[in-house]
């Protein structure tokens, strides 16, 4: 029976079906080929041995540096190929590859050098994804800088996923990553809507999620779907709220040893008590410089420069330099801070005659290690834990104090508070930062109708005096 024309057509795999470790292999010589055949050098489609030329698939085996599996594929479909080369994959990572077609082992020559071998449980994986943001085992040209801070909120939202798998029904020692499906992301998306959290927090553990996928399939060069993009993120109102001067004044007074203690209901540890003696010095900061937790902290004396009268301090702002990598000193986006009338009279406070051009903290100078990590959360909890006993039924946090000051600050500046917070545009401010409530208050004096009001009372001042003057010459 002669072979069908379709069997003698030379194989070619097109730029839009291109699959790793998928190329084409011919028999006469003996060799992978492409674009153009290397016994005619003419275009590969134009070859006369289409009959001799197979689909054939390289699989590197994970773990190791350069060891790979072979595989001649039966099939002259490109289709049928791309789907047999995806199970080959499969088979190889699971190690229970087909002996019975003819595989090859190809090695070269060793490199010594540390493998982290690829995790294929889902476990594991977020495991190593932590380690990664920590930039354990990560070449120094890709380290990134990451806080603490959010890296612990990324493992509490991978923790949650953990949980979510617990609770329906997924054995956590047997499912891959690979096994994550639409059905799966189901369940993600029922169990995140039944915690009732808010749409902020829902948002970003879908990006988590979504960011530990992409890290993976590019880390391990895996072609795989991500399927949690594929859930529609959830409309944030964004709704900034500033605090107003007498809960401001409230808070301060309700900052005391005797009202620190909190009772944990989700914790071993039951009670503990928040207070601390620097932290109302830590608010009033907060709100006299609208900086960050991590720049308020760091804080240090020598960082006040004064200049005929007037002063001010450079603070590196933390969060943009490290999004940015501005590793280098030069690089670095440093931000100046006006030191106001009630910022000098809270610093003088504090000690800045005492300390002044010296390398100490303004801010709880005792505490010399570890000071973000100790620090940080403490303002936090503790601002949240003191102004809910105002019982005011809003909710602030911390970063609410920023808000005040770049909400007052706009309207000081008549709408360039970028100048001074080092925002890059008017948007951001306007749409994170900006109290509406505030604004309008502000403005309740405002008149729409002021100067034609003036101008008809002045008419009447005129029509008025008209009338005396008439009045008196009648008189006389």
């Amino acid at each position: 029976m002669m072979p069908s024309m379709e069997h003698n057509k030379p194989l070619y795999i097109p730029q839009t079906k291109k699959w790793k470790g998928l190329t084409v292999y011919c028999n006469k010589c003996n060799t992978n080929v492409s674009e153009i055949c290397k016994e005619t050098g003419k275009s590969i489609m134009k070859c006369p041995f289409g009959e001799k030329h197979s689909f054939k698939v390289y699989i590197h085996v994970p773990g190791t540096d350069n060891q790979r599996k072979t595989k001649k594929l039966k099939t002259k479909d490109i289709n049928e190929a791309i789907k047999q080369a995806i199970e080959f994959e499969k088979a190889v990572k699971r190690e229970k590859f087909d002996n019975s077609e003819p595989t090859k082992q190809e090695t070269k020559p060793m490199i010594k050098k540390e493998v982290i071998a690829q995790p294929t449980l889902l476990i594991h994986g977020l495991a190593r994804y932590i380690g990664f943001l920590n930039n354990e085992g990560v070449p120094a040209h890709r380290h990134k800088e990451r806080s603490k801070e959010y890296i612990k909120e990324v493992e509490r939202a991978l923790r949650v996923l953990i949980e979510c798998l617990k609770q329906n029904g997924h054995d956590l020692n047997l499912v891959r990553i690979e096994d994550i499906n639409d059905n799966i992301v189901g369940e993600v998306f029922s169990f995140l809507s039944n915690k009732g959290i808010a749409n902020k927090t829902f948002n970003k553990h879908l990006t988590f999620y979504t960011s530990f996928l992409k890290w993976y399939s590019e880390e391990y060069n895996v072609p795989m779907r991500n399927w949690f993009e594929r859930i529609n993120r959830k409309k944030v109102n964004v709704n900034p709220e500033s605090i107003s001067y007498e809960e401001y004044k409230l808070l301060l007074q309700q900052i005391t040893f005797e009202n620190g203690i909190k009772v944990f209901t989700n914790s071993n540890q039951q009670t503990r008590n928040l207070y601390r003696p620097w932290l109302a010095d830590g608010i009033r900061l907060g709100l006299e410089t609208g900086r960050r937790r991590e720049e308020l902290i760091n804080l240090k004396w020598n960082k006040i420069v004064e200049d005929h009268g007037s002063a001010c301090i450079i603070v590196e702002d933390y969060k943009v330099n490290r999004i940015q990598q501005r590793n280098n000193t030069d690089e670095k986006k440093l931000i100046y801070i006006p030191i106001t009338n009630s910022l000098y009279k809270l610093l003088l406070e504090m000690g800045y005659e005492k300390y002044k051009n010296t390398d100490n903290f303004i801010l709880a100078p005792e505490i010399g290690i570890n000071r973000n990590r100790v620090m940080c959360d403490t303002l936090s909890k503790g601002f949240s834990h003191f102004y809910n006993q105002l019982n005011t039924e809003k909710k602030l946090t911390f970063k609410c104090l920023r808000k005040t000051y770049i909400t007052s600050l706009q309207l000081y500046m008549g709408g360039n508070a970028k100048s001074i917070t080092g925002h890059s545009n008017d948007q951001v401010i306007d749409t994170n930062y900006i109290d509406k409530k505030a604004i309008a208050k502000a403005a309740q004096n405002f008149n729409i109708f002021s100067q034609e009001q003036r101008a008809e009372e002045l008419q009447e001042i005129r029509k008025e005096n008209k009338s005396i003057t008439k009045n008196r010459e009648v008189e006389k």
